[in-house]
């Protein structure tokens, strides 16, 4: 499970976006936000995963 989370979060991350994207009615500063701290969250789940990694070997 704790290989998995990062994964989950990710794709949860990514659904967000795109229902974000597709919900929105105006590209304001409250989307901008929603979109970019998932983005943010992405990028932290990588670094997460290549930690994981990198400790293993």
């Amino acid at each position: 499970m704790k290989k998995a989370l990062p994964f989950i979060v990710i794709l949860a991350s990514i659904g967000l976006i795109f229902v974000n994207i597709l919900d929105s009615e105006a590209f304001d500063k409250q989307f901008w936000l929603r979109t970019v701290s998932s983005v943010l969250l992405i990028v932290a789940m990588i670094f997460t995963i290549r930690s994981q990694n990198a400790s293993e070997d």
